[in-house]
């Protein structure tokens, strides 16, 4: 039978219902509920027509083996084959161990397959499992909200999907941060009599001069969701007493007409007669819509008790596409068939491959602009990585692991073995295989795509190149513990530095080549610790005359003070000296003297190179700079938004210290972040880090821009 003369389906049920009889009834009775409560999601909720309805249909038994592509291909084309492939690529995928965000895994899926139901019919699977979620185990759910606050919620937001993102958001927030959302919701709670009576008051002169005016509209008062206001109490640093803009007041208009951008804009002047506008606040959504089709003219006005107050302006055509995005979008017009528009489908793949935010986004680039550049792999568990295009299966097992590489002789791809310079496609399944006698070569190098790899493979090479290094690393430790000196890389990179070497590799070498005599290195280390030598040595040294201009005659020391005009001085940005600190005073050729702490990470070589330029220098009795000074501290703690949140605001509120600056980066659950503030002096500084290192979960806190010794 042709399949234009099928209901298709109905078809794809019947196919689905015969994989069901042979399965146990328990079995069989949790897949036929589970894909009765899809469809609807995927038809009506998502306004997707019989191609995603068969492919949900199909997905289980396709998955299963049951249902062969060929079969498939002849009874519903090769598109349906493509989604069901699609599908099935993404079906074990481990999201939790990949940490992908939106923005990959919506790459990952356009660059999958070529068709975007891929995307929106997971979207619909993904929304019925959350659905179902009270009665699964604990680490299910917890990877369920996991993946529908950091991977669902934003397509869906992209999608303009709003009741759905905020579904996604709503679930992923009550089981990831479940006594935060029972506050919050409590609070909510406890505040609806006050808020529903305060949007009563709000809304009656409204209602009654729209009437007036004959315009039909609905308005009611539309509390934020509980993520909502728990991401405005964190990026505001206030409490919920604190978040004045819990609800919003929303005008649909209900008069068909064609001036929809005129009535709207009459609305408009309406509100803004009977409440003064915040003019900064107005957005006009309606001239420009949003790149996700979202449509509405927003204002923020000065309500009762002076309370601010956001009032959303839409037509009912605006307030369904605002709600149901794209969906909404495609069922207004009317243009749902027996298969989706190409047109609605090239829309919807513009909104995904695109930023929400327009600044942000680029476009005018195409699929094969954007995600031609990279492809994605799946390893034999189910992980994903990201590789450029081009790369090797030598590519893909440096991207494991440094010593997968090393011993890779080969791969399984798709089931079938492969050598290490065989090119990889996007979704390939490798298995590296290894041996333990394999090692790198010189011709592994032309094999390689990435950096990563051949960085990886010199390194080896190199190595092989100072055979006996460790013979002479092990003598040098020897050594150094005989002298009791500290081992460790700041030792090391001293005795480097001193013997004018490459690197550590190289002094191993010639240890091990009796090139360097260790009695030498002995006498070296004996040397004061850079500080000390440097304190020492200024206590030989005299003021400069000749480079150095002061107000009294014969002076041993250069008094530093901001009211000390006619001394030309700058404070070092490479160790940025406050109030208190030990410092000495450098005389440069065109910048005056700069005056660095007697720890800088470059005082050893000034010292020892220009003797003939220090200067002794003292702080006066006063109290350093009005506008403070700059300084750099490094704090390292557990990886948790709560910590980095407490740290900000200890910075800022209890300690009142302005920040000008501060760099953050995570790994292995602990982040690293450097933090450039402005203190008054030593005192201030030590009290600001005594405070820091007190926090929860801040492991330790301490100033850079000094030489370690």
């Amino acid at each position: 039978m042709n399949k234009q003369e099928v209901n298709l389906p109905e078809l794809a049920q019947e196919w689905l219902n015969s994989y069901l009889s042979g399965l146990p009834l328990n079995d069989a009775g949790q897949i036929r509920s589970k894909v009765s409560e899809l469809i609807p999601i995927i038809t009506i909720e998502l306004g997707l027509g019989d191609v995603s309805h068969v492919a949900s249909l199909l997905t289980i038994p396709y998955n299963s083996g049951w249902l062969t592509a060929q079969r498939v291909m002849e009874s519903f084309g090769s598109q349906m084959v493509n989604i069901l492939d699609g599908l099935k690529k993404i079906e074990n995928l481990n999201t939790a161990r990949t940490k992908i965000h939106a923005d990959k895994f919506i790459q990952l899926l356009l660059s999958i397959s070529d068709d975007v139901r891929v995307i929106l019919i997971k979207t619909g699977e993904r929304l019925q499992e959350i659905r179902s979620i009270e009665g699964l185990s604990e680490d299910i759910r917890l990877k369920l909200a996991h993946d529908a606050g950091d991977l669902f919620a934003p397509i869906a937001h992209r999608l303009g999907l709003y009741l759905i993102k905020n579904e996604f958001e709503e679930v992923s927030m009550k089981y990831l941060f479940p006594d935060i959302y029972r506050d919050v919701s409590r609070r909510l709670a406890e505040t609806r009599s006050n808020r529903d009576e305060y949007v009563a008051r709000f809304i009656a002169p409204l209602m009654r001069e729209l009437k007036a005016k004959g315009y039909q509209c609905d308005i009611k008062g539309r509390t934020k969701s509980t993520p909502s206001i728990w991401r405005k109490m964190v990026h505001q640093a206030v409490e919920f007493d604190e978040v004045y803009d819990l609800f919003a007041i929303r005008i649909v208009l209900k008069n068909p007409t064609e001036n929809e951008k005129a009535d709207c804009w009459q609305v408009y002047s309406i509100v803004t007669d009977q409440y003064q506008p915040n003019p900064n606040r107005l957005r006009d959504w309606i001239s420009s819509p949003k790149p996700n089709g979202y449509e509405s003219l927003h204002t923020t006005v000065i309500g009762p008790e002076g309370r601010w107050v956001e009032v959303q302006i839409r037509t009912q055509r605006m307030d369904a596409i605002a709600e149901k995005g794209h969906a909404a979008h495609w069922l207004y017009k009317e243009k749902k068939s027996d298969t989706e528009g190409v047109e609605w489908l090239s829309e919807i793949r513009d909104a995904l491959a695109t930023s929400v935010e327009p600044e942000v986004a680029e476009e005018s680039k195409a699929k094969t602009e954007l995600y031609s550049d990279q492809i994605y792999i799946f390893t034999p568990k189910g992980d994903l990585l990201k590789l450029s295009a081009g790369a090797t299966v030598l590519d893909f097992a440096f991207a494991v692991h440094s010593d997968v590489g090393y011993h890779c002789t080969g791969a399984r791809v798709n089931g079938q073995m492969v050598p290490i310079r065989h090119k990889l496609v996007n979704g390939d399944l490798v298995e590296v295989t290894t041996s333990t006698n394999q090692k790198p070569k010189t011709d592994w190098l032309t094999w390689v795509h990435s950096s990563k790899a051949k960085a990886r493979i010199k390194r080896f090479l190199k190595q092989a190149d100072y055979a006996d290094a460790d013979q002479g690393k092990e003598m040098l430790i020897r050594k150094l513990n005989q002298w009791r000196v500290k081992v460790d890389v700041s030792t090391i990179q001293r005795i480097v530095k001193w013997l004018n070497l490459k690197d550590a590799l190289e002094l191993y070498q010639q240890l091990s080549e009796n090139k360097i005599d260790l009695s030498s290195i002995r006498e070296y280390l004996k040397d004061k610790a850079p500080a000390e030598l440097i304190k020492e040595k200024l206590s030989t040294i005299k003021t400069v005359d000749s480079f150095v201009k002061t107000t009294t005659q014969s002076q041993d020391y250069l008094v530093i003070d901001d009211t000390l005009g006619n001394v030309d001085y700058k404070l070092a940005k490479c160790c940025n000296p406050i109030f208190g600190d030990e410092v000495y005073g450098f005389v440069t050729v065109k910048e005056g003297t700069k005056i660095h702490r007697v720890n800088c990470p470059n005082a050893r070589q000034m010292i020892e190179r220009f003797p003939y330029r220090i200067v002794k220098v003292r702080w006066t009795e006063s109290h350093g700079s009005a506008q403070g000074f700059t300084v750099n501290i490094q704090i390292t703690g557990k990886d948790n938004i709560m910590v980095v949140n407490e740290i900000s605001r200890l910075i800022a509120t209890d300690l009142k210290v302005s920040m000008r600056s501060m760099n953050l980066a995570s790994k292995d659950g602990q982040f690293e972040g450097t933090y450039t503030l402005i203190v008054q002096d030593r005192s201030h500084l030590e009290t600001v880090i005594n405070r820091l290192k007190k926090t929860k979960g801040v492991l330790s806190v301490r100033r850079t821009d000094e030489l370690i010794s």
